[in-house]
Formats: structure tokens, sequence, C-alpha cells
């Protein structure tokens, strides 16, 4: 309002018209604590989905290198697998003949072949 018309006022009228701006002052007031109360009641959420995250991201990350280490191990024994074919005699083929028998025994299919026997990461030949 301009000077002029404040001055028109009557005294009850700026009073009320004081009143009433001490009201809007006072909700705005309340208004602003509630937002607050809201403001930090979120940012504890947040700070507990945070947190949670975080032990997720961890696990999941242990199990990352987990997996990791398994597909090194599985690389690895593919590996030592197709060193072990490739040094294993070949076996004789014994499509429709039958295995010459030695000493009055008979010889096992693949007899006199290598066969690799491991025991965690060690192996053994015999």
């Amino acid at each position: 309002m301009a000077d002029k018309e404040l001055r028109r006022l009557k005294r009850r009228e700026l009073l009320q018209m004081l009143l009433m701006e001490c009201e809007e002052a006072e909700r705005l007031e309340q208004e602003s604590g509630q937002l607050r109360e809201q403001l930090d009641a979120m940012r504890e959420q947040m700070d507990t989905v945070m947190e949670s995250y975080e032990r997720l991201k961890k696990k999941l990350d242990v199990k990352d290198e987990r997996l990791n280490q398994k597909d090194e191990t599985i690389a690895m024994l593919k590996s030592e697998v197709e060193e072990w074919k490739s040094r294993a005699m070949p076996l004789p083929d014994t499509a429709g003949r039958r295995l010459p028998e030695t000493a009055g025994h008979k010889l096992a299919a693949g007899a006199g072949r290598i066969i690799p026997i491991t025991h965690g990461r060690i192996s053994v030949s015999r």
C-alpha cells in the first residue's frame, strides 16, 4: 500500500492488518518448522539407504572377486585338461575288433593310457 492510503486508515484497521501479518508470519514459521522436520527425516532415510547401498556394494564386490577367481580357475583347469589330452597316448581303434590278450589277461579298453589323477591343484599321473 502507498503511504497516503496507510495514513487514511483508522487505527483499528491498522491493528487488524498488523494482526493478520503476525498470524501469517506465525503460520509460515510453523510451516517452515514442519518442512525442516520432513527434510531431517528424509536425510535420515537417505543416510540409511546409502549405508545399505555401501554394504551391498561391498558384498557384490566380494562376490565379483570370487567369480573372477573361479573363472580363472576354470580357465586354468581347461588348459590343464587340454595339456593332458595332448600328452595322452591315442586310443587304439577298437571299433569291431577285440583287444589283444597278454599272458592270459584281457586288456581293458584304454589300457596303457595315461590317466590324470588330480587332488586340489596338484596333478599326479600314473
